[in-house]
């Protein structure tokens, strides 16, 4: 199994057509089956079932589904873990950031660039827990991080390309502001994306709302039917939202949770870098970027 075919059935799993995801992937259609069917001889089962029009996922397509998503995953980390072997540090300076702070990091940082173009940034979304975890360890030079919201009577404000939505008649919709409280303790779905970033997105906000573990995955068309039960609440991207606009069925619920008026962030950087003068610069320009938006309250934390 290769990479590239874990990213063509995340792309088929999204699209269930296979010319479709032929063309986000940059294949002709044939070549596409041959990979799936390759896919399927090597793992010795049926990942999809197919029709004239359309094809859906098997139960065991499902869970190839989730470890297709895991594997990319890991292998970004590797090719993060590996670039300190074969880059110059001193000219690159490594930024991780949460979903909450991605309006001001890629910003801060074009600036930066525009300004030190012999120094490039490599930025990584990335979510709180592991964003902690790698500024102690070195693989980070620096991060914009976010508090998760875990008890019931905090706010919690959700990814601005991540919009909540559930069914019209859903019960949650007879309170408004919809409390923290009240999603908590609903079970959560999910549509699949094809872009990493944006489904990092979704990860983050399932893991803010603690449901990491529970959330369940699927098609646009998936979660929608499953959402007719009126319990569950489902997550999905910016690229998706036009269809949930267009479905008369489905109610956006973003627009109804009770959100946290000022976003807090946090800086997290080891000591040994505050005084290394390409990472102390590149800290002015989001200093300067946040101290510019008064909904953004950033503070400062060293390990």
């Amino acid at each position: 199994m290769r990479i590239e075919q874990f990213e063509q059935f995340i792309a088929l799993a999204h699209h269930q057509h296979f010319r479709k995801a032929a063309e986000v992937c940059n294949l002709s259609t044939s070549a596409l089956t041959r990979s799936i069917q390759t896919l399927e001889l090597d793992l010795a089962c049926n990942l999809l079932t197919r029709s004239t029009r359309s094809v859906k996922l098997t139960a065991a397509g499902e869970v190839f589904l989730q470890y297709c998503q895991q594997a990319l995953d890991n292998h970004a980390l590797l090719k993060q873990k590996l670039s300190k072997f074969t880059e110059a540090k001193n000219d690159k300076i490594v930024i991780g950031y949460s979903p909450e702070a991605i309006g001001l990091v890629p910003q801060a940082c074009g600036k930066f660039m525009q300004q030190f173009p012999n120094i490039s940034i490599e930025m990584q979304l990335q979510d709180a827990d592991t964003l902690l975890q790698n500024i102690r360890n070195g693989r980070l030079d620096l991060a914009i991080n976010a508090p998760i919201a875990t008890s019931s009577g905090e706010m919690f404000s959700l990814p601005e390309q991540v919009v909540m939505f559930c069914h019209k008649d859903h019960p949650i919709l007879q309170s408004s502001p919809v409390q923290l409280s009240q999603i908590t303790k609903l079970p959560m779905l999910a549509t699949v994306s094809t872009n990493q970033a944006l489904g990092k997105l979704i990860n983050q906000a399932a893991t803010n709302l603690n449901k990491q573990d529970s959330l369940r995955l699927g098609t646009f068309e998936q979660v929608v039917t499953k959402l007719s039960d009126r319990n569950h609440i489902a997550l999905t991207t910016l690229d998706l939202m036009q269809q949930v606009t267009n479905n008369e069925e489905l109610v956006n619920l973003s627009e109804m949770i009770e959100q946290s008026e000022k976003l807090n962030l946090e800086l997290q950087i080891a000591k040994a870098n505050l005084t290394a003068p390409n990472i102390s610069e590149l800290l002015n320009f989001i200093t300067l970027e946040a101290g510019a938006r008064p909904e953004i309250e950033l503070a400062k934390a060293t390990f």
